[in-house]
């Protein structure tokens, strides 16, 4: 494809039993929402965001003029209000110096991997290759190239378990040495930087909605595991058209390298809405909410007809299912779009508060936190939600600049705790995880400041088997 202007990103990968799989295993939650929402973008540039999140945490991973970096998050919407951390560039360790684009964040076997693609500063050598690390943000060891004996060119790689439990790697890559047009590609893996078998076409730009622009594309693919069904999840047409757009594939049967076994969508299932102002959605990935109950996608988009590369920016959208159990994406929401929050996240500047001060904190979830200053202000959760009865983690992102250990009452139910926060700076915010117990349907959880000051940014629940 063409020389592209911004550096690029990969599609989300969370893997649970499955790599880049999704479960929907817990039960839904009662009716009635917490009233807390958030507007898109998450991050107002970037693109191709890839996800994990490994039950307590967030992490994000982008690429730019910098290298490869992680952001880190407990709140799904929060990851574009934190620190980067660069975690690789190009050149390190006798790897590819240019072009770093889409980087692919997995975990598996207790061991973080970045698949990226890269190239020598001329875009026909593009191929794909793999860090490793024993945290996510390093430090990398460069495991080198991942490819099929035909070494063509590569982008967008991700990796998935099939339903016969061998572990597949998908990319979009050239039939041969000219760039004509992308297709989706398969091969079985020996090990996370080794291929061990041929590669199989699985998919090829032959519908109109999947050749506007040319080179015609398929890229960016990323994989939806569900009640035993498989999904490839794909960016068709040309991303720098005002059209590109996700489409589906589907597993019919149990053969991952049968290329008549993969079903494709009729048209786009996620496509530009320009009464939202939004055009050339795609390059998307999936995760959970933090309670573990809803199936959210992040993907960008550009909000400006016309604006190419230049103008995207990465979103967050919570997708449903359809009766005949495929995605059910809908349509993009415009910035303009208040959304529910994440089931499982809580901003404390949207709770019922007293007595506290809301502070602009470019570095706190959604850019706000409230301060605490004396005994006896408090903020009010009042609707924190569970899907069943039993033990939770409850996790508080803070900041203390008074120079002291502030401390709380953390009463949940009718049940207090006292909880303590070390100094750390009004702008360096730390992570406390609680241990509470909670019931189905809606909890009270109240913070009363009982000496000293502290900031609370935003409140986090998961299941404690997380």
């Amino acid at each position: 494809m063409p020389p592209r202007s911004r550096l690029r990103l990969a599609p989300l990968a969370l893997l649970g039993l499955a790599l880049g799989a999704l479960t929907t295993s817990a039960q839904p939650l009662p009716e009635g929402p917490t009233g807390q929402t958030f507007r898109n973008p998450l991050l107002p540039a970037g693109q191709d965001p890839s996800v994990v999140f490994d039950g307590a945490l967030y992490h994000l991973v982008q690429s730019d003029e910098d290298g490869i970096s992680i952001r880190t998050s407990p709140t799904l919407t929060g990851l574009g209000d934190v620190k980067k951390v660069v975690v690789w560039r190009g050149g390190q360790s006798d790897s590819p110096c240019c072009e770093l684009w889409a980087p692919e964040l997995v975990r598996e076997g207790g061991k973080w991997y970045i698949y990226y693609a890269a190239d020598d500063g001329r875009n026909e050598n593009h191929r794909m290759y793999v860090l490793e690390s024993d945290r996510v943000t390093g430090p990398y060891t460069f495991r080198g190239q991942i490819t099929d004996p035909t070494n063509r060119w590569a982008i967008d790689g991700t990796v998935f378990q099939g339903p016969d439990g061998r572990r597949y790697f998908v990319w979009s890559g050239w039939e041969g040495t000219e760039n004509v047009q992308q297709n989706l590609y398969v091969a079985p893996m020996k090990n996370p930087w080794t291929l061990a078998g041929e590669r199989v076409k699985i998919s090829e730009p032959d519908q109109p909605w999947e050749r506007i622009g040319q080179p015609y594309i398929n890229e960016g693919p990323e994989v939806l595991v569900r009640g035993g069904r498989v999904f490839v999840v794909y960016s068709a047409s040309g991303s720098w058209t005002d059209d590109y757009c996700l489409g589906l594939l589907s597993l019919t049967g149990k053969n991952v390298l049968d290329p008549a076994a993969w079903k494709k969508s009729d048209d786009c299932v996620f496509a530009r809405n320009d009464a939202a102002s939004v055009y050339a959605p795609g390059h998307n990935g999936f995760v959970k909410s933090p309670d573990g109950t809803e199936d959210w996608q992040l993907y960008h988009a550009i909000e400006v007809q016309g604006a190419s590369w230049g103008g995207r920016s990465v979103r967050a959208q919570e997708f449903t299912w359809n009766a005949d159990g495929t995605p059910k994406f809908g349509r993009p929401a415009s910035f303009d779009t208040a959304l529910p929050l994440p089931s499982g996240e809580y901003e404390a500047e949207q709770a019922r508060t007293k007595g506290v001060q809301v502070q602009e904190e470019p570095l706190a979830s959604g850019g706000r936190a409230v301060r605490l200053d004396g005994p006896g202000d408090s903020v009010d959760f009042a609707r924190v939600r569970a899907p069943r009865d039993g033990t939770y983690t409850l996790r508080v992102r803070y900041s203390n600049g008074s120079g002291r250990p502030a401390r709380q009452s953390v009463t949940v139910n009718g049940s207090a705790t006292d909880v303590t926060y070390a100094p750390s700076g009004w702008a360096n915010f730390g992570t406390r995880p609680l241990s509470v117990r909670l019931r189905a349907g809606e909890n009270d959880v109240r913070f009363v400041q009982e000496a000293g000051a502290v900031q609370l940014d935003a409140v986090t629940v998961t299941p404690a088997s997380r």
